[in-house]
């Protein structure tokens, strides 16, 4: 077993381990409803798991040997092996170590998602997204349209599109404008979904008189109406009452139930009157 492989099982043991004993001292046969902060839980585990030494790689810990990489290349092939293996992603210390040189870690993680994407072998799926979200990370402005090309180039496949949209979220309001631009163009209505999905997220920290605008003519230009909304009610702009209640009282002759609750409620949720809207049965 090589090195990398032995600090990637080293890891991920920790972890489990770290959850297991998370539940056993939380856990009764009373309360069996436990709450977990993951992300806390993960960082406590990692930071003691760098600081034990492993015979196995020379009585070293994790820490001095990751700090002994120095060549990219090397750091690329520590971070695919964990990437590969690994549950919630790589250690912190890993990333700090690609983002030391950000553009070539940025090129040699987006070269490795191609070539696995482009090839029959799908086996190697969880490092092509744990890949595609790193990218996001290191905040390269070169990746930010190569990102929102791989929406639209892999919409079918749910698992990297989810990833890619955690990606481009990490470059918060910075994107946004892109994402508007994309938006626009793009022809196929999933792509507008995972558009609109990432819009939403960054909306959850910046708020703009863009963002509202830019919802509102989403709201009037895509099919999945029910996304829309929600994510109009999620974002708390009460501007958007008006235009919500004019569809309902417009449409409600056409609309079904669960739709016309959804939106209804969402009104309700932005703080307005919706005792006048009341369902008619088809």
């Amino acid at each position: 077993m090589t090195k990398n492989a032995i600090i990637s099982e080293s890891y991920n043991t920790a972890i489990e381990a770290g959850f297991n004993s998370f539940l056993e001292q939380h856990a009764t046969n009373v309360n069996c409803d436990v709450k977990i902060d993951e992300e806390k839980l993960i960082q406590q585990v990692e930071n003691n798991w760098l600081n034990q030494s492993i015979t196995e790689i020379g009585d070293i810990t994790p820490k001095e040997y990751i700090n002994s990489l120095k060549s990219l290349e090397d750091i690329f092939e520590l971070f695919i092996e964990m990437a590969s293996v690994s549950d919630v992603g790589v250690p912190d210390i890993l990333m700090h170590k690609l983002k030391e040189q950000a553009k070539p870690a940025a090129d040699m993680l987006f070269s490795f998602v191609r070539g696995s994407m482009e090839s029959t072998d799908q086996s190697s799926i969880i490092a092509v997204t744990q890949s595609v979200y790193a990218i996001g990370c290191l905040k390269c402005e070169e990746y930010k349209e190569q990102l929102i090309k791989l929406l639209s180039e892999f919409s079918n496949d749910e698992m990297l599109s989810e990833a890619v949209c955690a990606a481009i979220s990490e470059y918060g309001d910075s994107i946004l404008e892109d994402l508007f631009n994309a938006f626009q163009t793009e022809k196929q209505e999933v792509v507008k979904e995972y558009l609109l999905t990432c819009v939403a997220e960054i909306s959850k920290q910046y708020h703009s008189d863009e963002i509202f605008y830019f919802l509102k003519n989403a709201f009037k230009a895509m099919e999945n109406l029910r996304l829309v909304v929600e994510v109009l009610g999620d974002y708390g702009d009460g501007r958007a009452i008006p235009f919500l209640r004019g569809y309902v009282q417009k449409n409600a002759n056409e609309m079904d139930k669960t739709t016309f609750n959804h939106i209804r409620a969402v009104i309700k949720k932005l703080g307005g009157e919706i005792k006048d809207l009341v369902y008619q049965e088809l």
